[in-house]
This record gives C-alpha cells, structure tokens and sequence, in this order.
C-alpha cells in the first residue's frame, strides 16, 4: 500500500491542526505517515477538542483508511505563535526522520507543513528554508522552487535570499537551469509533452531594451540557448503584465515576490509548493506557519490536501 510521509511543520505553528483537519480526506488516498511529536498533537485536541481525533498506528502497520505515526518525542509542550530554538530542531529532525522513509522506499513521497526561517536559525541549521534543505539532502545542486494551483504554475529563478542581490543572480546559467528543470520537471512529473514556459524579465519594462538596467541580456541568452535546444521558452516579458493572461504552461520569475504574487493572489488556498529537480517527490502547503493563528482552531487545510 502506498505511503506518504508528511511532517508536521514547526511544533508552534498551524501544522498539527491542518494535519488533523485533513486526514480523514487522505486517508482515502493513501496512507499518511506523520512524523513530529505526539504530545503536540496531544496537547492542541485538550485545547480544541473539536478537532478529529485518530488512533494511530506504527509505521508500516496501518492499511487503508488509517494513520500511521513517527514520534520523534523531542517536544513536550509548545506555546502557540511563539517558536524558538527548541522548535527550529524539532522542525529539523522531522524531515530527516521523513527522508529515511522516502529514500528506504517505505514511503513514495514526502509533504512537508510549514516551518519558521527564524526558528531554524536561532536552531542553528544551516539552511534558509525547506528547498535548500532537501536538495542538500537529495545530493542535487541544480533544482527550481514552484508554486502552483489548478490554474497557474510558476518557478523562481531566486529563492530565499535579500531583494539587493537578485541582479548579482540573474545569470544566463541560472535562468537556462531554470528553464531546464521546470521543462523536465513538466514533461516528467505532469505528463505536459511540449510544456511551454514565459520567462519574466527582472526591470520594469524587460528592460527596455536596456534602457531600464541590462540583466534582461543574459536572460535573453538563456531563452536562446534553451530554444536551440528544441525548449519552448520565450520571452522575456514585463512582469506586471505577463500574468494578465494564463496562456503558457508554466512562467519563470526573476525572484520571490515576483512569482509568487500572482500565484497567491488568483488562488490562495490551493497554491502549493513543489521542489523541481530533486530524487523523489516534495510538495508543501504554499502558505506560512500561521503563527498568528496557531492554536485557535481557524486553519484552513485546504492548500495541504492539495499538496497530498
């Protein structure tokens, strides 16, 4: 029977609830294997005692229709909305504990709820977010962050890193590999035969033909290059104008809030984050730990059955 692990997230965000609130729909699907800490979970149904409640099994015991459970045991007690340290590790041995089950094949695919940046820092791991984190893991130095819903997909040439060194990034290399993995990644995990991509310019305009900055020219070079390789990719195009139309299969954007604006903002609760390019299979819930949320019972599970 087919398992897929999924991490509850940072122990003091909105992970366990959507989990809990989402189960019974996955449990048609497959069989969930959650990996964090019992008492988390314990601890959120005494304070919300409306939320479903399962019974469940070991790993590798359960069937269809049932829960599986890894309790990493490293948290007791968590206060809601306020992560630290502590909670940054717990994140962290969570998705390694998931990763043996997905590189022993004892699970297909792996979900990951969300986790805090912060958290991990203050933890003292050495990665900016999930993405980094699992293509480390996965042994790849070349992969694409996605965010997609039923009716756009769009990959990020920059991921996690400040807005004042997006134009340093903005290489032709970098954006041909981005080019490169989402078509793979649409052919081979979408079953899109000929995908066709519009690649977004960074300046305003595109560039202006180099009126307004000049990065756009190893984004042209890229596009080229990625065409003469039989790639449908063109453009670039002016970003605030690109996303009017929905005509493409997926869209390139130069960095975060560029791509993942549009993507939210036409449909919110079933975005979802895909890692393009790594050995096995990550999705994620395309929203944040909910800190302001957390614990009052007013998450929204939508985007992590999505994500499933």
């Amino acid at each position: 029977m087919n398992r897929i692990a999924i991490t509850m997230g940072d122990p003091a965000g909105i992970g366990a609830e959507i989990v809990l609130k989402s189960l019974s729909i996955l449990t048609a699907k497959s069989i969930p294997v959650v990996v964090g800490d019992i008492k988390v979970f314990d601890q959120l149904c005494s304070r919300l005692p409306s939320l479903p409640r399962f019974s469940f099994k070991h790993p590798g015991n359960g069937s269809l229709g049932d829960v599986e459970f890894s309790d990493i045991g490293c948290i007791d007690t968590v206060e809601a909305g306020l992560s630290d340290g502590r909670c940054g590790e717990a994140s962290y041995r969570y998705i390694m504990e998931a990763l043996k089950f997905v590189f022993t094949g004892e699970a297909s695919a792996l979900v990951t709820c969300p986790i805090s940046k912060a958290s991990l820092s203050m933890a003292g791991i050495p990665f900016p977010g999930h993405t980094e984190l699992l293509a480390h893991a996965g042994g790849v130095d070349s992969y694409v962050m996605m965010l997609a819903n039923p009716k756009i997909r769009v990959s990020l040439a920059t991921i996690h890193i400040p807005l004042a060194t997006v134009p340093a990034e903005i290489t032709e290399e970098k954006i041909f590999r981005c080019i490169r993995i989402t078509t793979r990644s649409l052919q081979e995990r979408f079953s899109i035969k000929n995908p066709s991509i519009k690649v977004c310019g960074l300046n305003p305009h595109a560039g202006e033909k180099g009126v307004i900055g000049h990065e756009e020219d190893g984004i042209i070079r890229a596009i080229s290059r990625a065409q003469s390789m039989g790639m449908d990719a063109t453009g670039p195009y002016p970003a605030d104008s690109v996303f009017h139309h929905i005509d493409c299969d997926a869209y390139i954007a130069m960095y975060h809030d560029q791509g993942l604006i549009p993507v939210k903002t036409i449909d919110f609760e079933r975005t979802v984050n895909i890692t393009l390019g790594l050995p096995f299979v990550r999705t994620s819930p395309g929203h944040g730990t909910g800190f302001d949320i957390a614990g009052k019972g007013t998450a929204n599970p939508t985007s992590l059955i999505e994500a499933y």
